[in-house]
């Protein structure tokens, strides 16, 4: 009798414990459905890139590395080609440019010399008083006085350009976007971090991945933003398309980052709508409604 009372007993347990899991089963909330994203021909256009001058920057850096003595600009100021930008430490050139000037006072002088014994060698040749050898000599001898001023010449002209790029000057018409220089200050050769011209006109180039690329096309208009801020900055047409579609060297901190993404290169024309906008600032640019 026990044994049956102990059979039942466990019966009414595994029955309870099936009914309950059957329950839950049943009353549970069916798994979400899945959200599919919307159709990419929906979405706003919205590709990022950044501020720069109409042409691109233009770096300027001298030739070697000095001192810099004098500055005759600051940043935001407009200048002409061939306005003077700062100078830099050049006593060794103006030296060297007075040495060479002194060569050529002095092979000046000796041609000169030797000129006037030519002429007198072949006036006493001409009379047969001295010899066909003296009066060649002679010649020779002016010819190589000749030479040595045309050295001397050379070093000249080449003192004048050393020195010459030791005063920085502005390449073009236009605007300095970044002049990080002061007196005393060392500028090195090359350094083109320092000093940046460029147009007053502003483009915006985009570096657009490859499913955009049906969206935009020449004459598309776009509102540019601040890519942090969200500020408007103004609007732009799209210029120019790159003729060919290339893979961009980039990183992010994303490990599953594509890079086998295409990309084509896009410049827009920026009607900006605030003055003193950043060249390398960060923008978005979406697609206008008209």
């Amino acid at each position: 009798m026990k044994k049956y009372s102990t059979l039942l007993i466990t019966a009414i347990i595994i029955g309870s414990a099936l009914s309950f899991i059957v329950y839950s089963f049943i009353t549970s909330s069916p798994p979400p459905k899945s959200v599919q994203p919307p159709p990419l021909e929906e979405s706003p256009a919205r590709v990022y890139g950044t501020i720069e001058p109409a042409g691109r920057e233009v770096f300027v850096s001298p030739p070697i590395t000095e001192e810099v003595t004098q500055v005759y600009v600051k940043e935001g100021d407009k200048v002409k080609k061939e306005q003077m930008l700062c100078a830099l430490d050049n006593d060794i050139e103006w030296s060297q440019l007075r040495l060479a000037e002194t060569k050529v006072e002095t092979a000046q002088s000796a041609l000169e010399i030797s000129r006037d014994e030519m002429k007198r060698k072949k006036n006493l040749y001409s009379k047969k008083v001295d010899s066909e050898y003296a009066y060649t000599q002679s010649r020779l001898k002016v010819e190589l006085e000749l030479s040595n001023l045309r050295v001397a010449l050379k070093e000249v002209e080449l003192a004048k350009t050393q020195l010459e790029q030791l005063q920085l000057k502005s390449p073009i018409d236009g605007i300095v976007y970044k002049f990080d220089v002061r007196v005393g200050e060392t500028l090195a050769a090359g350094d083109n971090s320092r000093i940046i011209l460029g147009s007053p006109d502003l483009w915006v180039r985009f570096y657009v991945e490859s499913f955009w690329l049906d969206r935009i096309s020449l004459g598309t208009h776009y509102n540019i933003f601040h890519s942090e801020t969200g500020e408007f900055l103004g609007s732009g047409e799209v210029i120019y398309k790159a003729p060919y579609v290339g893979r961009r060297d980039f990183r992010t901190e994303d490990v599953q980052e594509r890079f086998d993404t295409k990309f084509q290169e896009v410049v827009l024309s920026l009607k900006r709508e605030k003055d003193n906008i950043p060249i390398g600032l960060s923008v978005v640019a979406e697609l206008s409604e008209n």
